[in-house]
């Protein structure tokens, strides 16, 4: 590690550790929460306004006629971005196929990026089920998440739902250690204490201070970029009292991933809190806006395929709510949701084929798959 990088006002020490017989380096131990850092005032007024949008974004998710309707697309979108940060790529398209039939996709040698993506996923709404029946975020949380997380994909053997017990490296060149095995329990213990209080003026400067510290500990062998981003979602989302985890900041961090990674170290080696605090009050604001608009525009969609169905049948109406949280179906996969036969379900797809409200994937193998395109793209797309 490049300890030259780490100055005078650098949040933690500098440790010496022997990787072998011949090699030594330094490890970075950050300091005890909560940090000495003050809250600059001219912050305020960008606090002020990130709260904002989040109590708007909460409003109208308050007011949809199911909360799916907006928390699929966005957590779906939160896996494929944060999976992807990390190197695994998948298209929403791919996400929802794999999804709606995993065995057809048995023996692709894509699944194990799916499954991954598809565990992120089942992790993100195991972590909000458990924080809307009032568990703490704490050490048993992160553990089982993980677990959730690697136990079943790539990763399953870095030792999933487990503190490290061996020394870790992140980058190219060894370019960030974080704390030494014997040292983490300590570091564990201090992160749990801090998002149990309440040391911060705002709960939103905690989630990201909170956030630093959850990645620069990197208590796992594997997956500690991916848990600390879901984490950091389920402490907004109760600390802020939301009634669901509206805000996630992947997408932000991934279209500003140079500038993530920066930021998090500049905290380490110059304390640059304010800077790192900024930085995510931005993203916040960015998010928040990007699914208040998402929202109005599935809502026009639904308004608007709710005309072109007129007076059909009250099923009908149910599939068109499907399609707006799954905007890609099969015909047996929809027939078991509204228990209904094959053959009366091929015959609403039908309609919704005529009506120009679903289109057949033609690049799909048997069983054929159908998307309503224009949810699809709202949803998904950038």
């Amino acid at each position: 590690m490049q300890i030259e990088r780490f100055g005078e006002f650098k949040t933690g020490c500098l440790v010496p550790i022997a990787l072998n017989e011949r090699v030594n380096d330094y490890a970075f131990v950050p300091n005890p929460l909560p940090p000495s850092w003050r809250i600059n005032d001219a912050l305020w007024p960008l606090i002020a306004t990130a709260r904002e949008k989040l109590g708007n974004l909460n409003g109208i998710g308050c007011t949809l006629p199911t909360p799916a309707l907006l928390l699929r697309p966005l957590q779906r979108r939160e896996a494929i971005t944060s999976n992807s940060i990390e190197g695994t790529h998948v298209t929403p398209e791919e996400l929802l196929l794999f999804e709606a039939d995993q065995k057809q996709h048995m023996e692709s040698a894509r699944r194990n990026d799916w499954l991954e993506v598809s565990l992120y996923d089942q992790a993100l709404n195991e972590g909000c089920r458990r924080i809307s029946e009032g568990h703490a975020i704490d050490r048993h949380l992160m553990i089982d998440l993980h677990h959730m997380l690697l136990s079943s994909a790539r990763g399953k053997e870095k030792s999933p739902g487990q503190i490290r017990n061996v020394q870790v490296f992140i980058g190219e060149g060894r370019r960030f250690i974080p704390p030494p095995p014997e040292l983490l329990e300590e570091q564990i213990t201090n992160l749990e204490s801090y998002l149990a209080s309440n040391a911060e003026r705002d709960p939103l400067l905690r989630a990201f201070i909170a956030h630093y510290q959850f990645e620069v500990i990197h208590p796992f062998k594997d997956g500690n970029g991916r848990i600390g981003r879901l984490i950091l979602s389920l402490c907004i989302y109760k600390w802020l009292g939301h009634s669901h985890a509206w805000l996630y900041l992947s997408e932000y961090f991934d279209r500003n991933r140079r500038e993530y990674i920066g930021k998090l170290s500049a905290v380490s080696t110059s304390g640059e809190w304010e800077e790192w605090v900024e930085f995510c009050l931005h993203g916040t604001i960015e998010q928040a806006d990007s699914a208040i608009a998402r929202c109005h525009r599935l809502g026009e969609i639904k308004r608007k395929y709710e005309a072109v169905i007129g007076d059909a049948s009250a099923r009908m109406s149910k599939i068109i709510t499907r399609l707006l949280t799954d905007p890609i179906v099969e015909v047996t996969q929809l027939a078991e949701h509204c228990d209904v036969t094959y053959h009366t379900a091929k015959a609403d797809i039908d309609k919704l084929l005529s009506a120009g409200v679903l289109t057949e994937l033609k690049s799909v193998r048997r069983p054929k798959a159908y998307c309503a395109t224009e949810i699809f793209n709202v949803a998904y797309g950038d």
